[in-house]
């Protein structure tokens, strides 16, 4: 009987069954507010699996560590990783950027506090960013750090961090629930990173093109690519045409194979995971 908690929303499958069964599957787990995601990849860099579980969004810290836990712990959680080494990341938008060289561990967690309050019921962790002299702070479920022993992630860094360089101004946009990430480059050096909450998709806009005009770049002039849950034609998509003629989807990473099933959903759909994934 299916647990209350969460619901099977995507299961896209190996390409024969055998390819579930094989020895040295990882199984990339990435969470977030509202659902968590799971991703398996074999030896030859096959991603073979994907499983969408989702929750109803946890907004409060403790109702999300105590969600988590009850998940990861539920037998349709650990019947779909059994046999499989488990890496966990987080795509959070709690997340604050800080120059490596100013980073230091000991005011890691009141600075968090300063922007986003009590961190009760989460651990504060730090990321450095491989591709820039940056630091991240980010933030986890305390439930999810006492069952991993291994190092737990920010996907969203790793998402950051595998951008490509542009001498000419590009922005980077993914779609979530009722949030967005935008990361912003000009000059082949990262100018912006941030999330925003909205309401409509005429929110979206208005905080794309006020990002752009505080940065002084011309909409005529970036290059927008877009991500997540976001389709062409849509409302989102529609009223940033009007204003971007450079628009188009992200792609999945290219250093990665895919199974038949992965045809069934569109490749900017789901950036994080895929990034997590090939960190």
């Amino acid at each position: 009987m299916p647990s209350p908690l969460f619901k099977e929303k995507i299961h896209l499958k190996a390409d024969n069954e055998q390819e579930t069964v094989q020895s040295g599957l990882l199984s990339f787990v990435d969470i977030s507010r509202f659902e968590i995601q799971i991703l398996k990849r074999n030896k030859a860099f096959k991603v073979i699996e994907f499983i969408n579980l989702q929750f109803p969004l946890s907004t409060e810290n403790g109702v999300w560590s105590n969600r988590i836990n009850e998940i990861l712990e539920s037998s349709i959680f650990k019947n779909h990783v059994e046999g499989t080494e488990v890496i966990y990341s987080v795509s959070e938008h709690n997340v604050a950027l800080v120059p490596s060289s100013l980073y230091a561990d000991q005011e890691a967690i009141n600075n968090f506090e300063f922007l986003f309050g009590d961190s009760k019921s989460l651990l504060v962790l730090n990321q450095k960013l491989i591709n820039s002299d940056t630091t991240g702070i980010f933030c986890v479920p305390v439930a999810l750090s006492e069952l991993s022993s291994k190092p737990i992630q920010s996907s969203y860094f790793n998402w950051l961090d595998g951008l490509a360089d542009s001498s000419k101004a590009k922005a980077h946009l993914v779609v979530l629930e009722k949030e967005f990430a935008l990361a912003i480059f000009k000059e082949g050096k990262l100018v912006l990173s941030n999330w925003f909450n909205f309401e409509s998709p005429a929110d979206v806009l208005y905080y794309l093109m006020a990002s752009l005009e505080t940065l002084k770049i011309l909409h005529s002039e970036v290059e927008v690519v877009l991500g997540g849950a976001i389709d062409k034609g849509d409302e989102v998509h529609s009223g940033i045409g009007k204003f971007i003629s450079k628009l188009s989807f992200a792609k999945r990473p290219k250093n990665l194979t895919y199974s038949y099933s992965f045809k069934d959903v569109s490749e900017h759909r789901y950036p994080f995971i895929f990034a997590a994934a090939c960190a």
